[in-house]
């Protein structure tokens, strides 16, 4: 067996497209299905809501809450509201969250303790518990549910890039997102931060749900597919910047040319960039091409520790997402699966 798929989906979509693309994704064979949630975005918990109204096995997850724009006690009643709607199929996926705080006056601020603190308000609360925590970035004054939640065990996953996020996940955390992390030697470096994290709690590694998140373009058009890709890369580093020390870890450098666009934050910056983006370190962070090559680069990427394999798709212009949704489940997963067996064997 393999590992249990997922599809993660951003706000791009109106709340009906958002369904029909669950209602697929369940009929395909998908096991999970995560919604952003991304601030000035379509709310993530309304449309899990709406998608939890059409569905009836794909587990649901926020992709992800962070510690910071929404207070965890509103977490804990948002998500046990859901895991109501949908019969017990929620996750709580959090993380520090990306654009949108600076808006809201909002500083991320020591993520590692913000995201200790959420985890046990959220814990407490849906056990029932009235729960207060003057925490380092949170506070809670004798805070209670004012119902009864379905379960007081609501699965709580990490999404996560650094080394200390991801040792954390392994303490508290029931699962985790390694993101766009296709370089066997990065991954391999994210599941030495787990394991440092399962050692210190005590815990078996066996109960822990690993995830692998792989954003991909699948078209016969390779050329296509890999613009696509390339910008959606380039785009994610200069969000990133100047927090690049993973790339460090790959072996990967930037053209200067890349920093100095990263450092001007022009509002063309990613479409000036993407050229410039070398195909080595695309190709750590993302698949791109038709649905064979596609498998091919999954396969030297996937760790027979990996547990759940989740997928945010792209499409190329004329395409729909759902083709790529589709292809992921029924022709890339099962061919990869093949070909890491045949390497297994060798």
């Amino acid at each position: 067996m393999g590992p249990a798929l997922g599809v993660l989906l951003y706000s791009d979509y109106t709340t009906a497209e958002l369904v029909d693309l669950a209602v697929l994704s369940e009929a395909v064979g998908y096991q999970w299905f995560w919604y952003t949630d991304v601030r000035f975005a379509r709310d993530c918990y309304l449309g899990l809501a709406a998608v939890a109204a059409r569905t009836r096995a794909i587990r649901l997850g926020t992709g992800v809450t962070d510690p910071y724009s929404r207070h965890p006690a509103l977490t804990a009643c948002a998500i046990a509201t859901l895991d109501e709607m949908c019969a017990g199929r929620a996750a709580l996926g959090i993380g520090t969250g990306g654009a949108g705080f600076r808006e809201l006056g909002l500083e991320r601020k020591l993520p590692v303790a913000a995201l200790r603190e959420t985890v046990d308000i959220v814990r407490g609360l849906l056990r029932g518990e009235q729960v207060t925590l003057q925490g380092k970035v949170i506070g809670l004054a004798g805070g209670k549910l004012s119902f009864t939640p379905a379960r007081a065990d609501v699965p709580i996953y990490f999404a996560t890039h650094g080394a200390q996020v991801t040792r954390l996940a392994g303490q508290i955390a029931d699962g985790v997102l390694i993101a766009n992390t296709l370089a066997p030697a990065a991954f391999a470096h994210s599941l030495d931060r787990l394991d440092e994290g399962f050692a210190r709690a005590g815990r078996d590694p066996a109960a822990f749900d690993i995830g692998l998140r792989v954003e991909a373009c699948i078209a016969d058009d390779d050329a296509a597919a890999f613009a696509v890709m390339r910008r959606r890369a380039a785009a994610r580093l200069l969000g990133q910047y100047p927090h690049w020390e993973h790339l460090t870890e790959l072996g990967i450098a930037l053209p200067p040319e890349f920093a100095e666009l990263a450092q001007s934050r022009a509002p063309d910056a990613a479409e000036r960039a993407a050229p410039l983006l070398p195909r080595a370190a695309m190709e750590t962070m993302v698949l791109a091409g038709n649905a064979e090559s596609v498998a091919s680069q999954l396969a030297r990427a996937l760790h027979p520790r990996v547990t759940q394999l989740t997928v945010r798709p792209h499409a190329i212009k004329g395409q729909p997402v759902a083709a790529v949704i589709r292809s992921f489940a029924e022709q890339v997963v099962p061919r990869a699966l093949q070909l890491r067996a045949g390497m297994a064997a060798h």
